[in-house]
């Protein structure tokens, strides 16, 4: 109380003095008195610098609550968040330039160069600290650079150069950076400048080259900024960071002592929790307590609050087994975490891609498909080596689209060879299994949520996998989850809603031959076929067993294609030398009379035995060739090896290169097909081919990406070539897309008419430096305007009360008008406002989508605008340009 008293009676005493002062002199700064400097130093600290000192830390403080840190990277020094984050408190940054720029204003006293304020320097300061923090780059650069030259003599002028290394570090001009930061430690190791200044110089040199990715000069400075900072929480991040450092540059002693210090000094929840989780992956098997880290992880387990990370704290178990070498832990504990993972996508992401890699790197493709494709999921698209998992996952699908056409193949043909009892008392153990499992899954969606299987779970190992054994694909879970993949594959990954085939968004199945069913389609009729409303009755399974000729040899054609597909997989795809050799053999084994595809086995075992230095095996493949044909290019080309080259050399070099292609499609090595249709588009004139390398491309393109550019490149090939070879297959593919017969010339002459209509938008022009406003046009029957234009008013005053910004309306025709706010420096500026003012639900709430539309426009367009009055066309030209 008493402490309570003096500081009451201190403010009274300066609140006495400053009346006073008032009451007994002039406010003027025309004259360099002593009463005149006492009262403006009195009277700027009081109460402009005070308030917007205030305003700005309290800015600062709500911000630093708002924002989150990304764990899974390493962390800045500084967080100061998006622009997004920053909108919050602009309104406190506003106040904080106001109030200093009043100080400056109103109390400077600059006489023979000095300034007898001490209270000016402080005010540009804290404008340039405000702007930074509203992420205003540029004025920010400008004010401390103006403090820098203005206060030569000034200590102040170091932290100004400090403030503006940290600009610099925003700005990602880190040269300019740490030349700044760099000349402010040569003033404090001359002891010119104030040898407190290296708490703050450390940790923005830090943060600079953590920026940059160059962790080993970062951990230097983080080291130093440890030894002179005394902030609690600012210690606890820097050696945090520094922590992560060491873990990721394996230095993991360093790692584990340095999280140990950080839980230690009893940091906050989150940083506690990571520091654990990190503690774990730091584990060194050879120095490591393995006891006190698995410890401390399984307590994090029993902790309700971390019921939200479990996915990472199983993650952590499972690195920590990867390191003792225990794949089955390490296995399991992965599928625990991408079970639990129900939040955090990046996290179930992660612990997929473990899991794929781990059974991709013992071969069980399957299941590493099945990862790959749930990692694909939830992977951002910025990961590192994003394209090479993706052209992975692409190849395991094709791989196990093949190895699951074998399997239903040879369960059918098993069924085919039972006698009819047999075959339906065992249909009859099917359906009473599928109906099992659905009632099991049914009662698994009724249990809480800790009980819902996880995604990706299809492998042996996992529990109520009764039925998994059998040879009957359709209630198989591993074809469960294949179905998984090819439904996603044909249709996208989709919201189970009404009407849901309607959102084109992935490539629906095309048929190019004739009315047999592709791979793909057959698989998805399949599982819409034994759905759980569809089990009932032997004839749904009876339907495809292959009972007579036609069907056992319709049967074998698919398994004999599907493994000589599943040779090239496994070598070209997967570099699986021995798994091609098998696939191969597979052939020879199953259908040894000759087949379509038993000279180019031969050939393939007779190349594959040589990689592996079989050489009996070599020329028993040689022989056969040989001996059954010897007349075929493979003989001669084993007879004479340079018999290829020559073959080439006669003939035209883009009819091999379309034969080339061609094979590539045949194989489904779509963009290899368009690799070669490029280069034989772009270096030849080909009459004949060039339409079928079209052609061809266009297909691989349909395959590649979707439906949608498949129909764009076949409409150009009937545009490019109507007399060709290839124009009736595209028309009839076209028209099998759309259901109909389409029109491709009477399309191209609307879409030149209405490409004639957008060229009137020339009339604007394109000029992002000038003067911009923003305009919103409403229609005056359904809008309120003058409501409208105060509700505007009002949010220019809280987020922009400093840009000086007016406000009028004028009436358009006599339906519309329009409300304008200027003016703006530029398009960067107005744009900012723009994608502002657009999420303000004060403004919009009650104003309908169809009743108003809003943009910019620079001052030029703007006359030329409200002369067209065509808003529709002034947002064709706003769109492509802003």
């Amino acid at each position: 109380m008493k402490y309570l008293y003096k500081i009451l009676y201190k403010t009274l005493d300066i609140t006495i003095i400053s009346i006073v002062l008032i009451l007994l002199f002039s406010c003027s700064t025309k004259k360099n008195t002593f009463s005149r400097r006492l009262y403006h130093n009195i009277t700027s600290h009081y109460n402009a610098y005070w308030n917007g000192n205030e305003s700005f830390k309290e800015g600062v403080s709500e911000l630093s609550k708002s924002l989150k840190d990304n764990y899974n990277d390493i962390l800045h020094v500084y967080n100061y968040g998006t622009k997004k984050d920053v909108k919050s408190i602009i309104p406190n940054m506003d106040r904080g330039i106001e109030k200093a720029s009043k100080v400056i204003q109103n109390h400077s006293m600059l006489f023979g160069g000095k300034e007898y304020c001490n209270w000016i320097d402080d005010s540009y300061m804290l404008i340039g600290k405000c702007y930074f923090y509203k992420q205003e780059y540029g004025l920010a650069r400008k004010t401390f650079d103006f403090v820098i030259k203005q206060y030569k003599d000034n200590p102040i002028k170091y932290k100004a150069m400090l403030w503006l290394a940290k600009t610099y570090n925003q700005k990602g001009e880190f040269q300019k950076a740490e030349s700044l930061l760099s000349m402010v430690q040569n003033k404090i190791d001359n002891n010119q400048a104030d040898r407190k200044l290296e708490k703050d110089l450390s940790s923005i040199y830090a943060n600079c080259y953590i920026l940059q990715k160059d962790y080993k000069n970062a951990a230097e400075y983080l080291l130093k900024a440890i030894q002179v900072n005394n902030n609690k929480d600012l210690r606890i991040r820097l050696k945090f960071i520094l922590a992560q450092i060491y873990q990721k540059e394996n230095y993991l002693d360093d790692a584990t002592e340095y999280y140990t210090q950080v839980i230690k000094m009893n940091p906050p929840y989150e940083i506690a929790f990571y520091a654990k989780i990190n503690l774990a992956k730091s584990y060194n098997v050879k120095t490591g307590d393995r006891k006190a880290i698995v410890k401390t992880l399984e307590k994090m387990l029993k902790d309700e609050k971390n019921t939200d990370f479990l996915d990472q704290i199983y993650y952590a178990l499972a690195e920590f087994s990867l390191k003792e070498k225990n794949d089955t832990n390490a296995i399991k504990y992965l599928k625990l975490s991408v079970s639990t993972s129900t939040r955090n996508k990046y996290q179930k992401a992660i612990s997929s891609l473990k899991l794929a890699d781990i059974y991709f790197g013992i071969s069980k493709y399957e299941l590493a498909q099945a990862y790959y494709d749930s990692t694909m999921q939830f992977l951002p698209k910025d990961y590192p080596d994003y394209s090479v998992l993706k052209e992975k996952t692409s190849t395991l699908t094709n791989l196990v689209i093949n190895l699951k056409t074998i399997e239903v193949e040879d369960s059918l043909q098993r069924l085919a060879n039972m006698t009819e009892d047999e075959r339906n008392k065992r249909i009859d153990q099917i359906i009473a299994e599928v109906k099992k499992e659905e009632q099991k899954k049914q009662d698994e969606q009724e249990n809480a949520q800790e009980n819902m299987p996880s995604f990706g779970q299809n492998d042996e190992t996992q529990p109520n996998n009764n039925v998994s054994g059998s040879s009957w694909y359709f209630y198989n879970p591993a074809a469960v989850s294949f179905g998984y993949s090819e439904f996603v594959k044909k249709w996208g990954r989709r919201k189970l809603e009404d009407n849901w085939r309607l959102s084109n968004k992935k490539m629906i199945a095309y048929n190019f031959e004739g009315n047999n069913k592709s791979q793909s389609d057959m698989m998805a009729s399949d599982s819409m076929k034994y759905s759980t409303s569809n089990n009932n009755g032997r004839d749904k399974y009876l339907k495809d067993i292959p009972l007579n000729k036609k069907q056992l040899k319709e049967s074998n054609d698919k398994i004999s294609k599907a493994l000589y597909n599943l040779g090239f997989i496994y070598y070209d795809g997967l570099k699986d030398t021995i798994k091609s050799i098998e696939s191969f053999e597979s052939i020879l084994e199953k259908f040894p009379e000759d087949t379509v595809y038993s000279l180019k086995v031969y050939y393939q075992l007779y190349k594959l035995y040589a990689l592996v230095n079989n050489q009996s095996k070599v020329d028993f493949y040689k022989n056969m060739i040989l001996t059954k044909y010897p007349e075929s290019d493979y003989a001669k080309i084993i007879i004479n090896p340079n018999y290829n080259l020559e073959l080439q050399a006669k003939k035209n070099k883009i009819a091999s290169l379309y034969k080339e292609t061609y094979q590539a499609f045949n194989r489904e090595q779509y963009n290899m097909v368009v690799i070669f249709s490029n280069n034989a588009i772009n270096n030849y004139k080909d009459k004949e081919l060039i339409p079928k390398f079209e052609y061809l491309k266009a297909l691989s393109i349909g395959k590649l990406e979707n439906v949608d550019s498949l129909a764009l490149a076949l409409k150009k090939i009937i545009i490019k070539y109507p007399n060709s070879e290839v124009k009736p297959l595209a028309q009839n593919i076209l028209n099998h897309i759309y259901g109909k017969e389409v029109d491709v010339a009477k399309e191209q002459k609307t879409k030149e008419k209405e490409k004639e209509k957008i060229q009137k938008y020339s009339l604007y022009h394109y000029n992002p430096d000038t003067i911009h406003f923003y305009v919103l046009v409403v229609k005056e029957k359904n809008v309120n305007v003058n409501a409208t234009k105060v509700k505007i008013s009002d949010y220019n005053i809280k987020y922009n009360s400093l840009d000086n910004l007016s406000i009028s309306s004028i009436l358009m025709d006599n339906i519309r008008q329009m409300i304008t706010v200027t003016s703006f420096k530029g398009k960067e500026k107005a744009m900012d406002y723009f994608n502002g003012i657009k999420n303000s639900k004060y403004i919009f709430s009650n104003i309908k989508s169809k009743d108003y539309k809003d943009f910019i426009i620079s001052i030029d367009n703007y006359k030329t605008f409200y002369k067209d009055k065509n808003t529709d066309l002034y947002l064709k030209f706003f769109n492509k340009n802003y």
